[in-house]
């Protein structure tokens, strides 16, 4: 009896030390809350711009940008906007004619390493560009926080397709997202404040 009871015991010990060592250190509530509540704020700035089916594009190696673009649709989707969680790599194309979207975003970073993250980026622009080249594509903060959009000049092809094209993305100043425009040309990206509307005053009843 004591044998299996020690049996029993040593069996949990070890399944609840597997589980630990198996955590996702980067799904721990400190990286998760912030990435959240940025995108609620996104959601709420994409509905007040009139935007409506959005397929919501994360990269396929990150359980972040995976979390990121699923609170995003879930936000979107409590606004009444129609949206579509899609996973970036091999076959995005089929994925996104599938969804029939009118915009993109790309949800990309996730605290994966720089060249892994660049090359993704790239390769599912590059997907998303062939489907539709002249959709409105929505990029991740981070795409423009840490230098992500000037490598895509470090694709010859890539270069050429995204010259003259201007894309809506997002900074992050003390936890508050503001929109800004990206626009790409003459091999140098451009970011621009958008400047907020000024509120219609309403009329006395």
């Amino acid at each position: 009896m004591v044998r299996k009871t020690l049996l029993s015991l040593l069996t949990v010990g070890f399944i609840s030390f597997s589980f630990a060592q198996q955590a996702n250190p980067f799904l721990a509530p400190e990286r998760v809350n912030p990435r959240i509540n940025v995108a609620v704020q996104i959601a709420k700035d994409l509905k007040a711009k009139n935007y409506n089916r959005i397929a919501v594009v994360y990269m396929e190696t990150s359980d972040l940008c995976a979390l990121f673009a699923g609170a995003l649709v879930a936000s979107l989707k409590t606004l009444g906007v129609d949206a579509y969680y899609i996973k970036g790599g091999e076959g995005l194309e089929e994925r996104l004619m599938r969804a029939n979207p009118s915009y993109i975003y790309m949800a990309y970073f996730g605290d994966r390493p720089h060249e892994e993250v660049q090359n993704q980026f790239n390769a599912d622009l590059r997907r998303v560009l062939t489907y539709a080249p002249n959709m409105t594509v929505i990029l991740q903060p981070s795409l423009v926080a840490l230098g992500f959009l000037s490598g895509v000049y470090s694709d010859e092809r890539l270069a050429r397709e995204v010259e003259g094209k201007k894309m809506l993305s997002y900074i992050v100043e003390q936890g508050k997202v503001f929109p800004v425009v990206v626009e790409f040309k003459d091999l140098e990206v451009r970011v621009e404040r958008q400047k907020e509307q000024p509120k219609k005053p309403q009329r006395k009843r």
